[in-house]
């Protein structure tokens, strides 16, 4: 394994380089592969496009480029980064030969705002398990979830370009000793809401085998767009625009530059401690264009709980903590779900703050002032209450195995070590650092303890890859066979400093999220659904399909068509 490697794709030849990982494993890397031609000019914000055909060999030494953001350095100057000509992603392999192994398509997060599947995070101790590795770069921001509401730029443009990558390495990776039946998609965060979205969309839900979902799911609420022509509005104001017209705002968003997009992005990002951590832009649903294909055009709690998603097995978890924050928040309505429609300052509104409160600051150590406190009720409103909810749904619709993780080992391959050295429990993106080689660890003194954890981590994330079990046999590293989650038991193996399977993971929290959603859900029912006793006939049927804890003590002579009618319209 010396020379350069060769490979032919559809579009023509690569030439990679052979790559040795810091235990002295070799494998093969083709970087900046482009998988859907340039979104420049005219395509600016459209849909992607088949690539290009190239002659000759490619040179794929060499990652592309990442989308346009902007990052604040140590000295707090804001610098610019990336180009619109981002569509490439890389293939890491163990073996060129006909291997047959199995393919983990891995889809970076950073709240749909940046899109990179480039070597923050290096595939190399996940390539000595024998799978093939991806990553690719997407369009995030305003360039990946820009909506106007027209065929031209209906919406998710950023995750049509992840569905055009699965499809790309669908019909390729046979080239790189990769199978094309045996796809694992896998997420963190944003890519983790990706992952969920992918399994329900019609252009990818049977391109995969397999969903890892980290962190993050369709059903947290910064994973959808719900007024997206008044976010695009509100940016094309700020740069300029004089017209509401969404044929002239793209007109307008078209000719300015790609700094400025930025810029006018990075000024609609909310100074709120907790809500300033998501993107104004991201994932909506599409209306229906004829003659265009849809991401995804219905909610997606609707096509979860009717079983219309990949007939797959899921792993899907979080971390310990996943938020920090370093001051208090003030105003603790910010965490009340809009959703719920609950006005701020009302007696409601007050309530809801007082009893998050009791859950979440006085109950931590007593103190109301806890950081601690803030850092878990942030948690569990931006992250693990939708996971919880999304789980259940899963298992209702009784498809395949759910596997449910909670990842809490402080160790040296935190990726949040460096900044946060003292904390206790896992943060965000944490459990990456036991997946990749990370390039903030590069100088970090580690412990026997750490690597044990990695090799732990590793063969819990492939072995799902390669067999659907994350825990197919007890071995050493895996002391644990994990049990799915069942309809009567919320199974999750704990990973910590030793595996442990547990259950009912913060239970009362868990129930407060789950019946402040039903109560309000319940009062506007009641309120919009006038009673008519004349038409009984079939109405418990379709409480039953509804199938949701909202409808439990309705009257059972409510009108069917008013009943489903305003039932379905709270689902979106």
């Amino acid at each position: 394994m010396t020379a350069a490697p060769t490979v032919s794709v559809a579009q023509g030849q690569l030439r990679g380089r052979v790559v040795t990982n810091p235990i002295g494993i070799t494998f093969y890397s083709f970087q900046g592969v482009p998988y859907a031609k340039p979104p420049i000019g005219a395509l600016r914000f459209k849909d992607p496009q088949a690539p290009e055909e190239w002659q000759g060999i490619r040179d794929a030494t060499a990652e592309g480029n990442n989308n346009p953001h902007s990052k604040v350095d140590y000295f707090g100057n804001r610098n610019y980064f990336g180009d619109e000509d981002c569509l490439f992603l890389n293939v890491y392999t163990p073996n060129l030969e006909k291997a047959n192994l199995p393919v983990m398509i891995f889809i970076q997060g950073d709240g749909f705002k940046f899109g990179s599947g480039n070597i923050d995070l290096g595939p190399d101790y996940l390539v000595a398990k024998d799978v093939v590795i991806i990553t690719l770069n997407y369009r995030s921001g305003v360039f990946g979830f820009l909506s106007l509401n027209i065929p031209e730029v209906p919406g998710n443009a950023g995750m049509k370009d992840i569905a055009s990558a699965i499809k790309w390495v669908k019909s390729n990776i046979h080239n790189f000793g990769g199978n094309p039946e045996n796809i694992t998609i896998f997420g963190q965060g944003a890519g983790g809401a990706a992952v969920s979205y992918l399994t329900v969309s019609q252009l990818t839900k049977k391109l995969i085998s397999k969903a890892i979902i980290q962190s993050g799911t369709a059903f947290n609420f910064w994973a959808l767009q719900r007024n997206p022509e008044d976010t695009a509005a509100s940016l094309a104001k700020m740069l300029g625009c004089k017209s509401a017209d969404p044929e002239q705002i793209l007109e307008h968003l078209r000719n300015c530059s790609a700094i400025e997009l930025v810029k006018g992005y990075d000024d609609m990002i909310s100074n709120d401690d907790f809500l300033g951590n998501f993107s104004p832009f991201g994932p909506v649903i599409e209306n229906y264009f004829a003659g265009v294909e849809a991401f995804i055009y219905e909610p997606f709690s609707d096509l979860v709980r009717s079983g219309r998603i990949a007939d797959v097995p899921v792993m899907i978890g979080t971390c310990g903590l996943e938020f920090s924050f370093e001051k208090n928040i003030d105003d603790l309505q910010v965490f009340i779900p809009e959703e719920i429609n609950v006005t701020k300052n009302s007696k409601e509104s007050l309530a809801i703050v007082q009893k998050l409160k009791q859950l979440y600051l006085i109950a931590h150590d007593g103190d109301s002032k806890s950081l601690d406190g803030y850092s878990h009720l942030a948690c569990d409103r931006a992250v693990k209450t939708d996971i919880v909810k999304y789980i259940k749904y899963l298992v209702e619709v009784d498809k395949q195995p759910v596997y449910y993780y909670n990842f809490d080992y402080t160790g040296a391959f935190n990726i949040s070590r460096k900044k946060h050295a003292t904390l206790k429990q896992a943060l965000n993106m944490d459990e990456l650092g036991y997946l990749f080689r990370s390039k903030y660890q590069e100088d970090i003194v580690h412990s026997a303890r750490d690597v044990e954890m990695r090799e732990r981590m590793l063969r819990l994330w492939t072995n799902f890859a390669k067999t659907g079990k994350p825990t197919p046999d007890k071995e050493f590293y895996l002391s644990v066979l994990w049990s799915p989650v069942s309809r009567d038991k919320l199974n999750y193996l704990n990973i910590s400093s030793e595996l442990s399977l547990e259950s009912n993971q913060d239970r009362e929290k868990s129930e407060f999220w789950q019946d402040l959603y039903i109560k309000e859900r319940r009062e506007k029912m009641l309120n919009n659904i006038n009673i008519d006793p004349t038409t009984t006939n079939g109405v418990a049927e379709q409480l039953i399909r509804a199938n949701d804890p909202i409808v439990a003590d309705l009257p059972k002579n409510v009108g069917v068509n008013k009943f489903v009618n305003f039932y379905e319209s709270l689902q979106k």
